[in-house]
C-alpha cells in the first residue's frame, strides 16, 4: 500500500486507512551474519568506480572521475561548447606528466559517465501533452488524441533524423537507489530510520511521527525489512527564461528518500530529480501524462522490488519502495490530487460539506466559518458573534473523516476518468459540475494499485 498525502482528507485526523486489496506476500528479512557475494550487476560497478578512481598521474591529489565531475559542471554552468570542452581537457593532457589518464575529449567523457549506469529516457510527446509515445504507443506517428503529428516536417531531399515536437526527460529512480546501498558512506545510514534511538513526544525525522508508526502497524510485510526505502514526492512549476522576457514554465520532479538522517535527506545530493516536464505551459491536469515512467517504477518497486547489495553488511537483499508523503503548494496540491482548489469548494477538508460564503464587497470567497467547525463544543469562539462573521454561531461539528476506499467509491460511481483515456475531457467536463472532483488522477490513486 502506497499512501499518498495529495488526496483531500488524507490530513484530517490521526488515523490513516487503507485500501483493502490483496497486499504482496512478505519476504523474510536477511540473516544480520550471513556475508554474500554482490549480485552480477554490483561487481560492474565497483570495478568501474575502482578504475575511475585512479589518480590522474601519481602524485596527484584528483581522481579521473573527479576531474571528469568538475569538468562537466564547469561546462554546464559557464554554457562551454563541446569544441571549448575539447580543448580545454587536451591541454590540460598536455601539460600533465606523460602517463596521466586525462580524457581528452567530450566524447570519451560521456562513454564514462555513461557506464556507471544512472541512465536517462528522452521520450517523445504530443505537443499539447495528451499522451507518451512510450510502451505499446510508442511506434506511432500520430497523436491519438488531437491527432497532432509527432515529428517536425522537413522540406528536403536528404534523409535527417526526426525530430519530435515535444519531448520529456526521465531519470530511472531505481538506479540511484540502488547507489545509496552500493556506496560504503551512505549504506549504513539507510538504516538510520529504524536503529537511532527516539524520545516520547520529540518529532525529529518523520519516522517519529504517528503517520510512520501507523504506517508500520499496517504494512508488517514492508517494515520487516528496515533497508525498504520510505519516499517523499513534491514538484513546482518555474519560470526558466523569465529574466529574459519569454514565458516558459517547467515543472521539475523531486523525489527523496526519507531513510537517512534529518541531516543528510534534505540535502541537494539525496534529492532526485526525476522528471522535467517540458514546457511552455503549465501541465495542470495533464501531469498525469508525464507521471506514467515513475508510476510504473513506483508500482514495481512496491510490489515485486529489485534485487540490491547492501555493502555495509555485504548482503543482496530485495528493496521494496513505498511513497509516502507529497509537498506542495497549494495550486500544485490541485494539479497532483485531482481535487479543484478553487472556487466555493476549494476547502479539501470539508469538501461538500463545506460552509463557504461569498464576500459582498470583495467578491471573493471565504470559509471563516469552516475553522470553527473544528474547535471543540463548548469553545467560546463558536458562540462569539461579534469577532466572527457577523451575527452567526456555529454549532455543527466538523465533517467526518474520509478514508482513501470512500474517496475512491466516490470518483468511481461518478464515472470520472483518468486524463490518459479517450474523451477524458469532454466527460470529466460533464460529470465534474457539481463537485469538486476535476479527474481520476493516475498519481494519487493509481500509485496504490487499486485500479485496473
Amino acid at each position: 500500500m502506497v499512501l499518498d498525502v495529495s488526496c483531500p482528507n488524507f490530513s484530517q485526523g490521526s488515523s490513516w486507512q487503507s485500501f483493502s486489496y490483496i497486499e504482496p506476500q512478505p519476504t523474510h528479512p536477511c540473516e544480520p551474519l550471513m556475508e554474500e557475494d554482490p549480485n552480477p550487476d554490483s561487481p560492474k560497478l565497483y570495478d568501474l568506480l575502482q578504475a575511475a578512481t585512479q589518480k590522474l598521474y601519481p602524485s596527484s591529489s584528483l581522481s579521473q572521475l573527479a576531474l571528469v565531475s568538475r569538468m562537466l559542471n564547469i561546462k554546464m554552468e559557464n554554457n562551454m561548447s563541446q569544441r571549448g570542452y575539447n580543448q580545454m581537457m587536451q591541454l590540460l593532457k598536455e601539460d600533465l606528466p606523460e602517463d596521466n589518464m586525462v580524457l581528452d575529449s567530450y566524447y570519451q567523457t560521456k562513454k564514462l559517465v555513461r557506464s556507471l549506469g544512472l541512465p536517462v529516457e528522452k521520450i517523445d510527446c504530443c505537443e499539447s501533452g495528451c499522451m507518451f509515445y512510450w510502451g505499446d504507443d510508442e511506434h506511432l506517428t500520430y497523436c491519438t488524441f488531437c491527432g497532432h503529428e509527432r515529428y517536425k516536417r522537413r522540406v528536403s531531399s536528404r534523409k535527417r533524423k526526426l525530430v519530435p515536437y515535444k519531448k520529456m526527460y526521465y531519470f530511472p529512480l531505481i538506479p540511484r537507489l540502488q547507489r545509496l546501498y552500493a556506496s560504503p558512506a551512505t549504506a549504513a545510514d539507510m538504516r538510520w530510520h529504524h536503529e537511532h534511538t527516539k524520545e516520547d513526544g520529540v518529532i525529529r525525522h518523520p519516522s517519529d511521527s504517528e503517520a510512520w508508526k501507523h504506517f508500520n502497524e499496517s504494512h508488517h510485510f514492508f517494515v520487516v525489512e528496515p533497508r525498504n526505502v520510505r519516499l517523499r514526492l513534491c514538484t513546482e512549476g518555474f519560470q526558466t527564461f523569465s529574466q529574459f522576457g519569454s514565458k516558459y514554465s517547467s515543472w521539475p520532479v523531486i523525489v527523496t528518500p526519507y531513510n537517512l538522517p534529518p541531516g543528510m535527506c534534505m540535502k541537494e545530493a539525496y534529492m532526485f530529480l526525476t522528471i522535467i516536464l517540458p514546457g511552455p505551459t503549465n501541465p495542470k491536469h495533464k501531469i498525469d501524462v508525464f507521471l506514467q515512467p515513475l508510476i510504473k517504477e513506483l508500482t514495481l518497486l512496491w510490489e515485486t522490488g529489485v534485487e540490491v547489495f547492501d555493502i555495509s553488511k555485504k548482503q543482496n537483499f530485495q528493496l521494496r519502495a513505498a511513497l509516502m508523503w507529497t509537498i506542495s503548494d497549494f495550486p500544485a496540491y490541485s494539479t497532483l490530487s485531482g481535487w479543484s482548489t478553487v472556487g466555493n469548494l476549494a476547502y479539501p477538508y470539508c469538501m461538500e460539506e463545506t460552509q463557504s460564503f461569498r464576500l459582498k464587497h470583495g467578491r471573493k470567497t471565504s470559509w471563516f466559518d469552516c475553522h470553527r467547525m473544528f474547535l471543540d463544543q463548548n469553545h467560546p469562539f463558536r458562540r462569539d458573534r461579534k469577532n466572527f462573521r457577523k451575527g452567526k454561531t456555529v454549532q455543527r461539528s466538523s465533517p467526518p473523516y474520509r478514508t482513501e476506499a470512500e474517496l475512491l467509491n466516490q470518483i468511481c460511481d461518478l464515472g470520472i476518468r483518468k486524463v490518459t483515456e479517450l474523451d477524458a475531457n469532454e466527460v470529466n467536463r460533464r460529470l465534474c459540475k457539481s463537485c469538486g472532483w476535476k479527474r481520476k488522477t493516475s498519481f494519487g490513486i493509481c500509485l496504490i494499485g487499486v485500479l485496473t
